[in-house]
């Protein structure tokens, strides 16, 4: 027995997120398929606690720099497990609008596993066959590592471990000039 939409979303990131709350408000029937977590890489480690972070840092930089504008503050210092925190703060804000029991409420259908395509209009997760006009693959992207003499012998961070951390890094050199990287 095959389940049928109009339309099946693979991924469940911000663009699959998008495309399921677009083809909702035009009346379609929708179900959303997610490996992971709901949310994807702008909601878990890329957006949302990057601009955290950006936010905790600009903070930091305009009370050590208060004094020039005659608001001498004392005590500046970075407690970084509590910025860490208020980061995770921040996802979970996010999370909370984009939660399967959200997304059900809204009135798709939402399947966590991996999808499998059997032909052009039948799609298979783990084992349940969903049955659809149409198609959307929004599946993500992943950090590719760099080809970087010795890089694979030492500790690295990408924009997917990053906002794990629970000590400040003395120094964070960053390679590379996306939107996550420039942030940081």
């Amino acid at each position: 027995m095959s389940q049928r939409y109009d339309l099946v979303v693979i991924g469940a990131g911000s663009a699959g997120l998008s495309a399921v709350s677009f083809a909702l408000r035009l009346g379609m029937r929708v179900a959303l398929v997610e490996r992971d977590r709901v949310g994807g890489d702008c909601t878990w480690t890329g957006c949302v606690p990057s601009k955290a972070l950006v936010h905790a840092a600009a903070v930091a930089h305009t009370v050590r720099h208060a004094r020039e504008f005659g608001v001498p503050v004392t005590g500046s210092h970075v407690d970084f497990p509590a910025v860490m925190a208020g980061v995770r703060a921040a996802i979970e804000r996010v999370y909370a609008h984009e939660t399967p029991d959200v997304l059900r409420a809204h009135g798709a259908d939402v399947l966590h596993g991996e999808a499998r395509f059997l032909n052009s209009h039948v799609l298979s997760v783990d084992g349940v066959r969903l049955t659809a006009r149409r198609f959307v693959i929004a599946t993500g992207a992943d950090p590719v590592r760099p080809d970087i003499s010795g890089l694979g012998v030492v500790p690295y961070l990408t924009y997917q471990n990053l906002f794990a951390l629970t000590d400040l890094p003395r120094t964070l050199p960053v390679v590379g000039g996306g939107s996550i990287g420039v942030e940081m």
